[in-house]
């Protein structure tokens, strides 16, 4: 009796360490986790009260307390194989949140097994005591130890039909634990011996399985101290199983990995941390997740919690982190996704929350919250898509390059082409080039795709001889992002001293709309000019340029924006009555684009426009279609061009 006391004194110790452990240690807010400490903390009592049956036969004056204690004892058993079928449920998340499916799978196995255990020894139905407090099985406790054992039985195929999450070895380990409790049931309905020995060795798997599944690494951050990635997707997918509302706050530092290239690693850590307490005072009870180096997520129960935070957390987070002698500064972007509203299965929502990770900066916009709903992410699809088919044009060099005649009221002739970048997708069909423009304008890759469009139409202009067709000068659109780079007028030089283009035959168009920095626009412009190229303000009368802005710039041509010539011709405003006389005033030629009637060539001309470009004359041309749309218009005589069947269709 004294080796079987130790036994169990030994398995009671060692349960009640691995469930206090479990009890303080960081853990995951799912119902696994709930139902595992349960588990835990019924192994633990069923030791205890072992113990205390042992101890009562020995010292015990009375049979009834040793026959109480015996029934709880029992009774804590079979809640210990409760316990581990809800956990194995929970872990498919088959445990479902209504109330019809927690009464079928929690309340009534329990009810009914409670009944069972501690009435029997009044109605002898599974068990009794005889005088000296021994149990005595009957037939009935023989056919309820093998239900659960057919319970513990199912749940083995429940791990592998239905756990598609979990990895093989995974399996393994929740079937090694089910097999160990069906052989526990087994020695208990037969009454086998040694069956206290057994409960050493299930104390130790028990401890090896805690430390198999609870790896101190795998759901927590190590820098941040708050659950990390694999926490969030594990709570998120158990909320989405469960159906149940949720709402995610996302808290992203922006340009994080530019960060990565000037500050150390120790140094942005540290204010991570500090990020993360600020989101932590802020978020009441809400779990925070630290999902990657630059993203915290909290989960909340609705939109207008998730506003809420967002207030809270943007007045409270700070700009500039002063870390001893560095200051570093901040800026951040936030999300709000929600489920069901704005995707009604996990990959879905994932995928939004890998959208507002991503480092792309036409994504974000500093400071608000961005609501990420229907489309957002197919818009992300799209811009990666295009951008990939922009790099692969770079690489290539595939891009393509069509050209719009212009014609000149002075010489009655087509004195230049604009030059225009062309890129097809996998269908072969082109996209809109203000789009991959942009595109290529956030993932700095502008400055490759310009220095190849300025190549390609040097190298089409010296090939060709187009200044022997009447050509006087080609432009080319100039993008702003172009402007921050220093060695832009450099490169410029070289290219087109390669192929024998004088920078005097060159225009290039910028549009002052897209200016981010506008004092490398205008000295990048200055040293252009100095090489002898000429600077065109495009679409000017769409709602950002002013006179102002044109005297202040050194541009030589000013293009008319097509919508001002339309609205004009349509009587809806007079602005070029005045507009364009001021600009003449200033030494400026006046280009107008849009140019689709012969109204608007009377009204440019009436204004004493200088030059005018649009379908009327031509819409954009490859560059075959071009050479000979030239030799027809410039080099023909004058019955051709007038004839109505030249004029290209709109």
């Amino acid at each position: 009796m004294d080796n079987l006391l130790f036994f169990e004194i030994a398995a009671m110790g060692f349960y009640a360490l691995i469930f206090f452990i479990d009890l303080i240690k960081k853990q995951l807010p799912t119902k696994r986790t709930v139902f595992f400490q349960l588990f835990l903390c019924a192994l633990t009592l069923n030791a205890f009260f072992s113990v205390d049956v042992i101890l009562s036969k020995q010292y015990g004056k009375t049979l009834v307390l040793s026959e109480a204690l015996q029934v709880i004892s029992l009774f804590m058993e079979v809640g210990c194989c409760i316990f581990l079928h809800m956990y194995i449920l929970a872990t498919v998340h088959k445990l479902g949140s209504h109330f019809i499916t927690t009464i079928i799978f929690g309340l009534i196995p329990n009810t009914i097994l409670t009944i069972f255990v501690l009435f029997s020894p009044f109605l002898k139905l599974a068990y009794w005591f005889d005088e000296t407090g021994e149990m005595h099985r009957t037939t009935l406790f023989v056919v309820g130890g093998v239900l659960i054992f057919l319970n513990l039985l199912v749940d083995l195929g429940v791990v592998w039909r239905f756990n598609h999450r979990a990895t093989v070895r995974r399996k393994k380990l929740y079937s090694l634990l089910i097999a160990v409790f069906m052989i526990s049931i087994t020695m208990e309905i037969f009454n086998l011996p040694y069956f206290s020995v057994w409960h050493i060795c299930m104390v130790f798997f028990i401890y090896a399985y805690y430390l198999a599944q609870q790896s101190p690494d795998f759901y927590v951050d190590n820098v941040t101290g708050h659950f990390n990635r694999n926490g969030f997707a594990d709570v998120l997918y158990e909320r989405i199983q469960y159906k149940i509302p949720t709402s995610c706050l996302l808290v992203r530092v922006a340009k994080f990995e530019s960060m990565n290239q000037i500050y150390s690693a120790e140094l942005l850590q540290k204010i991570q941390r500090e990020i993360g307490k600020v989101i932590v005072q802020n978020s009441g009870e809400a779990v925070v997740y630290h999902i990657s180096s630059s993203t915290f997520a909290v989960l909340l129960r609705s939109r207008s919690d998730v506003e809420v935070l967002y207030y809270r957390i943007k007045e409270n987070l700070k700009h500039t982190w002063n870390m001893g002698d560095t200051l570093v500064n901040h800026e951040y972007c936030f999300y709000e996704v929600t489920y069901p509203e704005y995707g009604t299965d996990y990959d879905e929502i994932v995928q939004k929350i890998h959208y507002a990770r991503s480092d792309h900066e036409g994504h974000h916009k500093l400071g608000e919250l961005v609501h990420l709903k229907e489309g957002s992410v197919q818009e992300a699809a799209e811009r990666q898509e295009v951008s990939h088919l922009i790099e692969e044009a770079i690489m290539d060099n595939t891009l393509e390059i069509h050209f719009q005649p212009i014609f000149s009221f002075e010489k009655g002739t087509i004195t230049s082409l604009e030059v225009l970048a062309r890129l097809k997708n996998k269908n072969r069909e082109y996209i809109d080039p203000e789009y991959f423009i942009r595109v290529a304008e956030e993932n700095h890759t502008i400055i490759e795709l310009g220095l190849q469009v300025f190549r390609k139409a040097c190298m089409f202009a010296s090939k060709n001889h187009i200044f022997d067709m009447g050509i006087e000068n080609i432009s080319i659109n100039l993008s702003p992002a172009q402007c921050r780079y220093e060695h832009l007028t450099e490169e410029l030089v070289e290219i087109a001293s390669q192929y024998q283009m004088p920078m005097e035959r060159i225009h290039l168009e910028i549009t002052e709309s897209e200016f981010v920095d506008k004092k490398a626009v205008e000295e990048t412009l200055y040293r252009l000019k100095e090489t002898g190229a000429k600077v065109a303000l495009d679409d000017f009368g769409t709602g950002f340029s002013t006179l102002s802005h044109i005297m202040d710039l050194p541009v030589d041509f000013v293009k008319i924006d097509k919508s001002l010539i339309w609205s004009f011709a349509e009587g809806k405003n007079q602005f070029l009555n005045d507009l364009m006389p001021m600009i003449k005033a200033e030494g400026k030629q006046i280009v107008a684009e849009g140019i689709e009637s012969a109204e608007h060539i009377d009204i440019i001309k009436r204004l004493q426009g200088d030059y005018l470009q649009g379908y009327y004359y031509s819409k954009p041309l490859p560059e075959a279609e071009v050479l000979r749309y030239l030799k027809r218009f410039n080099l023909s005589d004058e019955s051709e061009l007038k004839s109505e069947a030249f004029v290209q269709p709109v």
